[in-house]
């Protein structure tokens, strides 16, 4: 009998929040947990290239989410993860401005044609593809002053 398979769900209950600073052009550094990422814009767009872009970022999000739910599918019933690969794309839309069509590919080298067949039933709908699928609201807001750090908050 296969375990049952344990949904990663990101700080399940809590809100998720991040910092990001500016780093000088077009670049910043996001910060998580102990973790840094670079966010720039390339080159031809007249900034220095030395990150991904925030749209880059948002495909490697959706295809890390499924990725690593592929892996521990695998991993929880004997199959080979050499090879694994996870390719994400999506159309650019101009009115308004972002992203649509999104493709998730996973490639699973050694897998029989009904083990990729019950490897794509079993894909969740997760945080990530949740967030993109479904109509959400996203505030924004501006302030003067120095930025707050979310861990040094007093209640």
């Amino acid at each position: 009998m296969v375990p049952h398979l344990q949904v990663w769900l990101c700080h399940q209950g809590e809100a998720l929040e991040i910092s990001l600073q500016h780093a000088g052009g077009a670049r910043f550094i996001a910060a998580a947990r102990g973790h840094r990422i670079v966010l720039d814009q390339p080159a031809e767009d007249g900034a220095t290239n030395q990150g991904m872009s925030p749209a880059e970022l948002l495909l490697a999000s959706l295809g890390g989410c499924l990725g690593q739910y592929a892996a521990q599918y695998l991993s929880l019933r004997g199959l080979p993860l050499e090879g694994l690969t996870v390719r994400v794309a999506a159309q650019p839309a101009a009115r308004p401005l972002r992203l649509r069509d999104f493709t998730v590919e996973v490639v699973a080298p050694g897998l029989s044609e009904r083990q990729l067949r019950a490897l794509e039933k079993s894909f969740p709908a997760g945080l990530v593809q949740n967030a993109i699928r479904f109509e959400n609201v996203v505030q924004l807001t501006a302030r003067s002053g120095r930025a707050e750090n979310p861990s040094k908050k007093t209640s």
